[in-house]
């Protein structure tokens, strides 16, 4: 798992990763035959290849375990961000307003289980995740079980079943690309499905069930899950610090809806991923403008990112990636919220494993909350805007340096904040 303000690096990573290796090595290496070890569990994101990894062969460890029907990866993400124009605090109200840093460091264990009698290809993933940060709500600090889930696929992957403990955003959504650093400066709670209840950081028991039609394309993925607390994502965290606990209090079922189509880049067709979800939450929510508890909390999205132009017939070249999402302003704070991104993946041709990324955020805040924060004779920003450039290097396989800057116009919600200007840096490891 990586935190919010780093997420951008962990996608991105990905993304570039998978075609490189194909740009790299036109003939499958001995390497690629551990690509099955690789977790199926978090199915809105692409695994990085173990052939893009340091050291593929982890000193001969990969071949052992993989004998035994085991499969392991580990990442490491360090990222630092402080706002350059100088706007130093204390205590510090938003991420990088002093030099903020942060570290994960994710081990990923992954096991064949048809070789104990599951039917079809089972596995089973079970991660663990420990991230550190000198500013919490923006990165909380957490060492905790992250997956400990099942995967298995029936009728030629036209159903699949995913159940155990797995944070939904590794489900749904897909975060975002080229954008998703532009919210850095408020962390995880400023994205609407999180602020409805999907887990972030945490991870939930679920039950997800993918249908998809002959060609694989349309899908459509319905999921039973319990909502993080209503009180947030901190509050989960310390409620639940192992990851294990099948009930929190004040949580309680949340349903996930979300249908798509998606079509992998080939040399005759364009990368694309068109979806959109629904989100019912039956979680009691306080809201804002009286002392009356909601029952229920919902939201809804629409994103879509498309590959516009190939210049090398593969999946390298730009991609616009874009994001409209909503909920009830009652009793989310953010409320709804749009993005557009651009990324090039493999801008230049001797460069195949990098990535360009330009990206706006526009997030709104609730109305009643605004009204109830002016009723204490506080004002309030109305929303949060912001813009990032960045781009990310491969130093060396599995090796990535990450730089972007991030402006953002109201970076506090209350009291009204000067904008800040972001400085991003990240250095990840990938084995």
């Amino acid at each position: 798992m990586c935190s919010k303000s780093s997420l951008a690096v962990c996608v991105a990573a990905t993304a570039f990763a998978h075609h490189a290796l194909a740009a790299d090595t036109p003939a499958a290496p001995a390497c690629a035959q551990y690509e099955k070890t690789l977790t199926r569990a978090e199915l809105s994101f692409k695994n990085v290849p173990i052939c893009a990894r340091i050291n593929p062969e982890l000193w001969g460890l990969r071949k052992e375990l993989a004998e035994h029907g085991i499969g392991f990866t580990a990442t490491s993400y360090n990222g630092y961000t402080y706002d350059v124009l100088g706007h130093n605090e204390k205590p510090q109200v938003y991420n990088g307003q002093n030099p903020s840093y942060n570290t994960s460091v994710n081990l990923y264990l992954t096991y064949d289980l048809t070789r104990i009698g599951f039917a079809n290809d089972a596995q089973l993933t079970l991660s663990g995740n420990w991230v550190d940060s000198t500013y919490t709500p923006a990165n909380p600090r957490v060492k905790t079980m992250s997956v400990f889930a099942i995967n298995q696929s029936f009728f030629d992957h036209q159903l699949e079943l995913e159940y155990g403990f797995i944070p939904g955003v590794r489900l749904f959504y897909g975060m975002a690309l080229g954008g998703s650093a532009s919210t850095a400066a408020l962390g995880p709670s400023s994205v609407v499905p999180f602020q409805v209840g999907m887990s972030a950081t945490e991870p939930t028991p679920t039950f997800n069930v993918i249908v998809r039609d002959p060609s694989l394309h349309f899908y459509n993925s319905t999921a039973v899950t319990r909502s993080v607390s209503p009180e947030g994502i901190q509050k989960d965290i310390d409620l639940n610090p192992s990851g294990f606990r099948l009930s929190v209090q004040d949580a309680r079922a949340l349903f996930i809806n979300e249908a798509g189509y998606k079509q992998a880049a080939s040399p005759t067709t364009n990368g694309m991923w068109l979806r959109a979800g629904a989100m019912y939450n039956s979680s009691e929510y306080t809201e804002f403008l009286s002392t009356r508890k909601s029952d229920n909390n919902y939201g809804v999205y629409l994103a879509e990112t498309v590959q516009v132009s190939k210049p090398y017939g593969d999946a390298r070249g730009w991609y616009l990636d874009s994001k409209i999402d909503y909920s009830p302003d009652s009793v989310n704070a953010i409320n709804k919220a749009f993005q557009i991104s651009a990324f090039n993946i493999g801008p230049f041709a001797s460069r195949p494993a990098d990535m360009a990324a330009v990206g706006l955020t526009k997030s709104y805040y609730s109305d009643d909350l605004r009204k109830a924060t002016r009723a204490y004779g506080q004002e309030s920003a109305p929303y949060t805007l912001a813009v990032t450039a960045s781009y990310a290097a491969r130093l060396i396989p599995g090796v990535y340096l990450i730089s972007g800057l991030t402006y953002t116009k109201n970076p506090v919600f209350t009291p009204i904040h000067s904008d800040a200007l972001l400085w991003q840096e990240s250095l990840n490891f990938l084995f």
